[in-house]
């Protein structure tokens, strides 16, 4: 019998893995997806933002070595000193927790890092991810102007 933790792995994702990113991103329901639209999920696009990601980070999570899910902490690359974590995990593959062992290992590499707060952008209709965010410790400190996504913040010198 075999479990989901059977091959788990986590690593960084380079621009040789842009194929198979952008055909998990490109596999998802648009329903499922509707929320998440940090970048173009073509190859060309996915693998200019992964050859491009200078300090930010990019992760995949793999099940028996298929990509099944990533998380990325971005803006380092772009200057600022607080950085955006965002997440998708296949749609098969959701409920089985690793959205919060993503944040777990962003906040890792962050406190790593001495960087004092995350941010990340929710869709004030995607409710669970509200939900996810706020038990694991994020709060919401405005509304993004341009977009009305919700800005939620996770402040470590208030952990």
């Amino acid at each position: 019998m075999s479990s989901l933790t059977d091959d788990l792995t986590i690593r960084p994702l380079t621009s040789e893995d842009a194929s198979d990113l952008s055909s998990l991103l490109l596999a998802q329901s648009l329903d499922y997806v509707r929320f998440f639209n940090p970048f173009k999920f073509d190859p060309p696009s996915v693998e200019s933002v992964l050859a491009g990601q200078g300090a930010d980070v990019f992760m995949g999570i793999y099940r028996r070595e298929r990509l099944i899910g990533f998380f990325m902490l971005r803006g380092w690359n772009s200057g600022y000193e607080i950085p955006s974590y965002g997440v998708l995990i296949d749609e098969k593959h959701s409920g089985y927790g690793l959205t919060r062992l993503s944040l777990k290992l962003a906040k890792s590499i962050c406190k790593l890092r001495h960087v004092p707060r995350i941010m990340l952008k929710v869709n004030a209709d995607n409710i669970i991810a509200k939900r996810l965010f706020e038990e694991a410790g994020f709060a919401q400190t405005g509304v993004d102007a341009q977009t009305g996504n919700l800005i939620y913040h996770f402040d470590f010198n208030q952990r």
